[in-house]
């Protein structure tokens, strides 16, 4: 990945962080690496436990969560399911949100969609 686009992809995790906790989620973990791959962010709202998955773009005419396909979803149920066994949460009920950030001026486009998969 391109400086560029780690960039980007950190300035769209920054605002969708930023969007979560005004609404009132408590952000739990970010950028959760194993060796399966890597959640965005993982937060809590009220008995869930929400995995997030933030797709960043600017300029694209592409709407950022088109790019989260049946492989990506498959992925991150699983990644979802290893966090709850690591961290011994596998009590709590899971959720699966995309949140996607287009960066366009005078300020960015953001777009939660709650329970998407």
């Amino acid at each position: 990945m391109t400086e560029a686009r780690q960039r980007l992809g950190k300035a769209g995790e920054d605002y969708a962080a930023a969007f979560l906790q005004q609404q009132g989620y408590r952000i739990r973990a970010r950028n959760f690496r194993c060796r399966l791959g890597e959640i965005d962010i993982v937060a809590e709202a009220g008995e869930y436990l929400v995995f997030c998955e933030v797709k960043t773009r600017s300029g694209s005419q592409v709407h950022p969560s088109l790019s989260v396909n049946p492989r990506k979803i498959r992925k991150l149920r699983q990644l979802g399911l290893l966090y709850l066994d690591q961290q011994g949460l596998t009590h709590r009920q899971p959720r699966f949100d995309v949140i996607s950030v287009q960066l366009t001026e005078p300020q960015p486009v953001l777009e939660h969609i709650v329970n998407a998969f």
